[in-house]
């Protein structure tokens, strides 16, 4: 940081010396340096000068009628003045030099001042010192006032993210519910106060259930923004269904999301996001699901096997006209349907993402499907922060 530049005139150099011919030629010399002079021949009128006028450098004789030099240099110590103190003496005494020294003098000069070099030279290097005190303070309270704009600017934002997160919540669904056999159970861990994770699941009608696991780009109130739309969105399919029943068709997953995509891209927000999207036909024992860019796949035990829901959909905001596609799977009496969100591969240990999702393959193929167990067997409890939002989702039906 290179000091600031400054001009002998913003400081007044204060001369206190009973001597009236040296005071003259001090100031004389001074002068013709381009300082601003005040002179002083009294302790006491230059220490009450001193503090009404904060002057940049104090020249100061040891010995003054009233209060003497020492006495003046101490007073400005204490009050953490940026006033630069020279004193003088016509006697070389050790014992004042050091005294004037510990009490913060500046520089020590010997009477009577003869050189006029000597002078020049100490009271320049005074103005600078004062100068670069002055600079490191007015830095010092700006940054002291950025830090406090900092901290006030934080304290709204925390309080935003808590009652954006307070707001959240209230629109995710319990964590968990009963549709006769079909339980579900879902676990969110936000990166912030917020999460870009959302899940949702709702009865259509007496015999389908629809959920979808969504992860949109990014992280915080932006991508918490996107939620909103999405819940409004699956609002919109129930009432869509209730005012016509026999509509049910037009409701599948794909028809969902490719609505969702030309809602989503005309808004702008630069935001898309992943999703899984499925649809529980009960009765005729089917799970019709649409995912566009989710991953790691979801993975369904059922008749006997593990399957991972693979899919081929584009991501939901990022491309116009994308066709997306349903895809149909048999469901037995019973079944265990687990999601994640891709925020789970951040935390778990194996090196490769191939690696990670045999792992989450063989966790689910041990019988590990509910939250607890999960959470329990991956350690997710140990994670106090995550890099990114991590979401699980577990749909059950232990038939009839």
């Amino acid at each position: 940081m290179k000091p600031m530049q400054h001009n002998k005139q913003d400081g007044i150099v204060l001369i206190i010396d009973q001597e009236p011919e040296l005071r003259g030629v001090m100031a004389s010399w001074l002068s013709r340096e381009g300082f601003q002079i005040h002179l002083e021949s009294n302790g006491m009128l230059g220490l009450e000068y001193w503090r009404i006028h904060q002057p940049a450098v104090l020249i100061c004789d040891v010995r003054l009628p009233g209060i003497d030099g020492l006495g003046i240099l101490s007073q400005i110590a204490e009050a953490e003045s940026e006033t630069q103190v020279i004193m003088m003496s016509r006697i070389e005494d050790t014992d004042t030099v050091l005294s004037a020294l510990r009490l913060g003098a500046a520089d020590y000069l010997t009477k009577p001042v003869q050189d006029r070099a000597v002078l020049v030279h100490a009271v320049n290097r005074a103005f600078e010192e004062y100068h670069l005190i002055r600079q490191n303070r007015l830095y010092r309270e700006a940054l002291e006032a950025k830090n406090r704009e900092l901290n006030d600017s934080l304290r709204l934002l925390k309080e935003d993210q808590e009652a954006g997160r307070a707001v959240q919540l209230k629109m995710l669904p319990a964590p968990t519910k009963d549709y006769g056999n079909v339980h579900i159970e879902y676990k969110i861990i936000p990166s912030l106060y917020l999460s870009g994770d959302f899940v949702d699941y709702f009865s259509i009608g007496p015999r389908q259930i629809g959920f979808y696991l969504a992860d949109v780009s990014g992280h915080g109130a932006s991508s918490a923004f996107i939620t909103v739309l999405l819940k409004t969105m699956a609002n919109r399919v129930k009432q869509r269904y209730r005012e016509s029943p026999d509509n049910i068709k037009n409701l599948l997953p794909a028809d969902i999301l490719r609505r969702a995509n030309d809602e989503l891209i005309p808004l702008g927000l630069g935001k898309h996001l992943a999703i899984f999207c499925g649809l529980i036909d009960l009765e005729e024992k089917q799970l019709v699901f649409c995912s566009a860019a989710h991953f790691p796949p979801p993975l369904l035990v059922t008749l006997g096997q593990i399957r991972p829901l693979e899919g081929k959909g584009l991501p939901v905001g990022l491309f116009e006209d994308v066709l997306y596609e349903n895809q149909t799977v048999e469901l037995g009496d019973s079944f265990e349907l687990v999601l994640f969100s891709d925020g789970i591969l951040e935390v778990m240990p194996q090196s490769s993402v191939a690696q990670k999702e045999a792992h989450l393959v063989e966790m689910v193929g041990k019988g590990i499907h509910n939250i607890r167990r999960i959470l329990d067997h991956l350690d997710l409890h140990r994670h106090q922060a995550v890099p990114d939002d991590i979401a699980i989702m577990t749909v059950s039906c232990k038939g009839s």
